[in-house]
């Protein structure tokens, strides 16, 4: 990569980006689960397909926002994105996931605050939790493309299960009332199951990786 920015039609050649899950054929889905209680297992979890995948999308993200040579009028510049641009037209399902978190957000205002004395978190947050709990999987069927579901699962578990469990992890612990970077990583593992199921991709034509990536950060991780 040229350190000083890549050329923009070099977007896709230069960056492998995460692979899309192969729909033609059968998958097994999991609810996930806590694999990583002693030293032993943080080895194993480097050798495995999901370090992988996390690292790639992450780097894929990274990548999405760097800025580009570009060519206008014969002259070269910098093409750069900022953070809070109104201009930028997210696609449908960055939109989709939007809305989504604000009906999220919203939730805080049928949950006051309890006005108690406190040593850590809010206790309020449990019922907020709970709450969310409760309406995940309606906001997952009326926000997110319907070709995300259509999973061919070989077991009862299914993808809104996996994409349920991230999510709800994606807002911190109601029992420890933290919040902390495996939370953030929580949030990110459901965004990049969305883009393996192909949820990003009903985009238009000629819109690449690093547009949708982009469009990810800025229109959703970003807020």
């Amino acid at each position: 990569m040229n350190p000083r920015g890549p050329n923009v039609q070099q977007d896709q050649k230069t960056f492998n980006s995460l692979p899309l899950l192969d729909r033609t054929k059968p998958h097994k889905f999991i609810i996930p689960v806590k694999r990583i209680n002693e030293g032993q297992d943080v080895l194993r979890f480097l050798a495995s397909r999901a370090y992988v995948d996390i690292g790639k999308f992450v780097m894929q993200l990274n990548f999405s926002m760097c800025p580009r040579k570009i060519e206008v009028d014969g002259v070269q510049q910098i093409k750069t994105w900022e953070l809070g641009n109104p201009d930028i037209i997210f696609p449908e399902t960055v939109q989709r996931i939007q809305n989504m978190l604000e009906r999220i957000d919203g939730i805080t205002d049928e949950i006051p605050p309890d006005t108690g004395p406190r040593r850590f978190g809010n206790i309020s947050f449990r019922k907020w939790y709970s709450l969310l709990e409760s309406r995940i999987p309606d906001l997952l069927k009326e926000y997110l493309p319907a070709n995300v579901f259509d999973e061919g699962s070989i077991e009862k578990i299914a993808a809104r299960d996996e994409l349920i469990a991230y999510l709800l992890g994606g807002f911190g612990s109601a029992q420890r009332l933290d919040y902390g970077t495996g939370h953030e990583l929580s949030f990110l593992a459901f965004l990049g199951c969305i883009w393996k199921l192909g949820g990003f991709h009903n985009v238009i034509a000629d819109q690449s990786s690093s547009d949708i990536g982009r469009s990810i950060v800025l229109g959703i991780i970003e807020p």
